[in-house]
């Protein structure tokens, strides 16, 4: 059978309602991730079955299972996406191929159907996980962040397949879960083989090829001073009486601003695809211990930033914790008591970040699709973190990011994904599909 572009898209265009009853069935499942990551989400395995259900009627071979956390960090210790005390009882993983004809390309369509909590529902003009269609938006905790992504790359080789249209290479299709706390279920899914000679991870990103991510480091912070009574006239600052670590965060914090100014212009810390330099942001503060109490202990967590080109030989951000805990030291030694009682950081997470170069013939390729889709071919850089330095770096498949939907809009109360949007990626996500696997 003839390809065409333009059947395809009539086709796509006549059956959109098809890809919004798909998405919305997969928001109805509230696949959240838990806190504690030994703990299943309400409705990560009920999700995952429904996937596999849709796989086996596109005649998919599919692999559904419960990685083995603790095994798999024992395996990987100090690589990317190994954290401890991972365990996965309920929150399986799922694969597929639709095998091709041969001597094709293949493939692999990868994205992870853990959502964040909705926050409190008096935010929410709807119920976060009864999905509706409202002017044009699908409305739904995950709805960009990402199951609508996972909703067009099902729909493009559903499609495909309703057109008969032949591939010679395989189309591999994989959805994980952890990727909200730290991306275990990504090294799960590289470790049990699944690989393609390239691949798409549709994160939002308002339907633009984004071929690079941040990496990103959590840390805490542990700032100690000496409690006292607030209330009365201290009679030293040093380690025998009252030092205010409200006070010393602040010095701390204004060490990272320091920081940060640097970084704007540091050529090491920007790339021409990032809208904006790599950032120490400071996400949490607790200081204190009673309200009548001089703050005797103090922990400031910070989520950094890097860049592909930063990584350390493990392929994580061993580099940049060092120069910020030097930074941190130095701030410190301006100090007598803390230069005494210096500050310290405990990571908490390190997730790897990958980049594709632009004159990968995947990347080129995947541009000569978008443009046949009627998007703007012009590559971004993805500003969060996300899942392809694992795919790209440990599984040997170059990935990148695309995605429909506004990013700013995750994590967000109200999330919502416009019905165009959908339409557009599944129609550029099969075009790929089909230049790719030909």
């Amino acid at each position: 059978m003839t390809f065409s572009t333009q059947a395809l898209a009539d086709h796509i265009d006549a059956n959109k309602q098809r890809i919004v009853q798909t998405l919305c069935d997969i928001l109805s499942f509230p696949s959240i991730v838990m806190a504690d990551p030994t703990q299943a989400g309400p409705g990560e395995r009920d999700c995952q079955l429904y996937l596999q259900q849709r796989l086996h009627q596109l005649g998919m071979e599919t692999d559904l299972w419960d990685p083995d956390g603790p095994a798999l960090y024992e395996k990987y210790k100090g690589r990317p996406g190994a954290n401890k005390g991972r365990t996965f009882e309920g929150r399986p993983n799922l694969g597929g191929t639709l095998k091709g004809t041969g001597g094709g390309k293949s493939i692999m369509l990868t994205g992870h159907i853990d959502v964040v909590p909705p926050g409190a529902r008096s935010h929410w003009r709807t119920d976060p996980f009864l999905p509706e269609v409202i002017e044009d938006f699908v409305y739904g905790r995950g709805a960009v962040d990402m199951k609508g992504g996972v909703a067009c790359m099902l729909m493009a080789v559903e499609f495909l397949k309703d057109l008969g249209v032949e591939l010679s290479g395989d189309v591999v299709f994989t959805t994980v879960v952890d990727e909200e706390i730290g991306g275990m279920g990504s090294l799960a899914m590289v470790d049990r083989g699944f690989r393609a000679d390239a691949g798409i991870m549709t994160e939002p990103s308002a339907n633009q090829i984004a071929p690079i991510c941040h990496g990103i480091l959590w840390g805490k912070i542990i700032v100690n001073g000496v409690g006292g009574h607030a209330e009365l006239t201290p009679n030293s600052w040093d380690s025998t009486g009252p030092v205010d670590a409200v006070e010393l965060c602040r010095q701390i914090m204004d060490g990272i601003d320091i920081l940060n100014r640097r970084w704007q212009y540091d050529p090491k810390k920007n790339h021409p695809l990032m809208e904006m330099p790599n950032k120490v942001m400071i996400t949490q503060l607790k200081v204190g211990e009673h309200p009548s109490s001089t703050a005797g202990h103090g922990e400031i967590i910070i989520d950094v930033q890097y860049l592909p080109h930063e990584k350390d030989e493990f392929g994580l951000g061993g580099h940049v914790k060092r120069e910020v805990e030097e930074h941190i030291s130095r701030v410190c030694e301006a100090d007598p008591y803390l230069r005494a009682h210096p500050a310290y950081i405990e990571w908490i997470l390190d997730a790897d970040c990958a980049e594709v170069p632009s004159d990968h013939p995947f990347v080129q390729t995947f541009q000569e699709a978008v443009v046949e889709a009627n998007l703007s071919p012009v590559l971004s850089g993805f500003g969060a973190h996300s899942d392809i330095g694992l795919p790209t770096g440990m599984g040997n498949t170059p990935t990148v990011n695309f995605g429909p939907g506004d990013p700013a809009q995750s994590h967000q109360p109200n999330e919502r994904v416009s019905v165009e949007d959908l339409v557009n990626c599944t129609k550029a996500i099969a075009l790929a599909i089909e230049k790719w696997c030909r």
